[in-house]
């Protein structure tokens, strides 16, 4: 990173992601990614994963899916459904390819051909001033033709209230505007905020206390005068099927890179449907999870309301991992298009990233 940022409660000098290839009997290849921790998912598969793996049906990844899941019995909530997820999203790349079809024509076909996009960022700097640039970037997105932002804070309640102000002068009235606490809160604060900051009309807080307390979070939503967002640090359809059933978030965001694939982000949007929740998945990584989000959320059911989910989110820190390789922005009614290639929907030139591999591994049938 040319910086040291981050979020609220943590900061950190470089972005690092695994990478997963999958290359068919035929030659068709699938990339697949994870990246909350790639270390111990590149061993996770290597070990345990690539015996299911190799010699599977490339057309089927929901089997190989099930047969994957298998091994995180006693893992069902975190580091197995990340490493299963960056196998999942390669064999549904791989299975586009043999196929000459976009993931999204293989999940039953694309609801949207374009998507609203909402900017997320900036990153807060290291420092005294968790602020610093912070007018500067939001003009950036608004220039970019971005009509919705999420912004970081966690910082103090006082700064908090002063960049939320900052970014709707800067947004104007029309604009959609959500501020994500990355778990740096409690309830009595995050209330406190959300009510102190109601001139300035809060599309959704996000995750204001750890993503595990759910009590915490039934609370929150019965007093919180926006709706509350979270999911991204949830694995397996079962971490979202407490919440939903509880009525304790108005915003689902799975990530594809860690909740379980391609093939658990269905499940996930189902049990949404069910209970008419919007699902705006979270977006974080390389390019691989970012064309594998828009695939997703090309199928994603559309809920009524005044923000037009789903929503699609688009880091703005700076991140030649995606860059590199797809840096498409929105256009001028603040919609990205959905790339409709075979598989992910844009063939991966892993070479453009070759400056920035540090280790790499090779199992073979």
């Amino acid at each position: 990173m040319p910086t040291v940022a981050g979020n609220a409660l943590r900061v950190f000098k470089e972005r690092v992601v695994l990478l997963v290839k999958l290359t068919t009997a035929s030659g068709a290849v699938g990339w697949g990614e994870t990246w909350a921790y790639p270390g111990p998912a590149s061993v996770l598969i290597k070990t345990s994963l690539a015996p299911i793996v190799l010699g599977a049906d490339a057309t089927n990844p929901r089997a190989l899916q099930a047969r994957m899941l298998k091994v995180a019995v006693p893992d069902r909530r975190g580091q197995a459904h990340m490493a299963v997820s960056a196998v999942d999203i390669a064999a549904w790349d791989a299975f586009g390819h043999v196929v000459g079809r976009p993931i999204h024509a293989l999940l039953g076909g694309a609801v949207r051909d374009k998507i609203m996009t909402y900017a997320s960022g900036p990153l807060l700097p290291a420092g005294d001033d968790r602020y610093a640039g912070f007018a500067d970037e939001i003009t950036r997105y608004v220039q970019a033709g971005f009509q919705a932002v999420k912004i970081r804070i966690g910082a103090s309640m006082r700064e908090d209230l002063r960049v939320i102000r900052e970014a709707r002068a800067i947004l104007g009235k029309e604009a959609f505007l959500m501020a994500d606490l990355n778990e740096s809160s409690n309830v009595r604060d995050a209330v406190l905020l959300a009510q102190a900051a109601s001139d300035a009309d809060l599309g959704w807080l996000e995750e204001p206390v750890s993503h595990d307390n759910l009590p915490a979070y039934k609370r929150l939503s019965k007093l919180l005068p926006v709706p509350l967002a979270g999911g991204e640090s949830f694995c397996g359809v079962q971490a979202f099927r407490d919440v939903l059933c509880d009525g304790s978030l108005d915003v689902v965001q799975p990530d594809l890179a860690l909740c379980g694939g391609i093939t658990e982000g269905m499940r996930i949007a189902g049990l949404a449907d069910a209970f008419e929740v919007p699902v705006a998945p979270h977006v974080w990584g390389s390019c691989v999870n970012f064309l594998a989000s828009l695939q997703y959320a090309a199928v994603l059911s559309p809920r009524q309301g005044r923000i037009p989910f789903p929503l699609f989110e688009y880091d703005m820190s700076f991140n030649p991992l995606r860059a590199l390789i797809y840096d498409a922005m929105p256009d001028a009614d603040g919609r990205l298009a959905i790339p409709d290639g075979p598989g992910l929907g844009v063939e991966i030139d892993i070479d453009r990233l070759a400056e920035h591999v540090k280790d790499y591994w090779v199992l073979e049938l």
